[in-house]
């Protein structure tokens, strides 16, 4: 069977859509809105934490595996059979919903921050 291509054509945005878009976003200096104190102080947090966030997670994830290879430290027992390895790897789960939850309130943060930027701008 001898298979033919298909062209895919795609649609270009109307002009009224593209003026609508031109038109709300003019009033808008971008330039002026990246070199506010507000935004910069706002961009310096947004990366403080994300850094912090995910050096967390990296070493929390990793110190697993380097405790387990080239220490002891993780083969006492617990209760019964339970070592701490199992306690630390089953940790991980919790630690993932932890850490997820506080982004997804820190996006938020950042996203209401954001909006009100621009909102602001919008007034001057």
């Amino acid at each position: 069977m001898i298979q033919t291509e298909q062209h895919v054509s795609l649609k270009q945005p109307s002009q009224e859509m593209t003026e609508n878009f031109e038109n709300e976003n003019s009033k808008m200096d971008y330039g002026k809105i990246a070199k506010s104190d507000v935004f910069v102080k706002m961009c310096r947090e947004k990366k403080r934490f994300t850094i912090y966030y995910t050096l967390f997670y990296l070493l929390y994830s990793l110190i697993l595996p380097y405790l387990a290879i080239s220490t002891n430290l993780l083969n006492g027992k617990v209760i019964g059979e339970l070592s701490w390895a199992w306690i630390y790897g089953i940790s991980m789960i919790p630690m993932a919903f932890i850490v997820s939850s506080i982004y997804l309130k820190k996006a938020d943060y950042f996203d209401k921050e954001a909006k009100s930027i621009l909102e602001n701008q919008e007034v001057l």
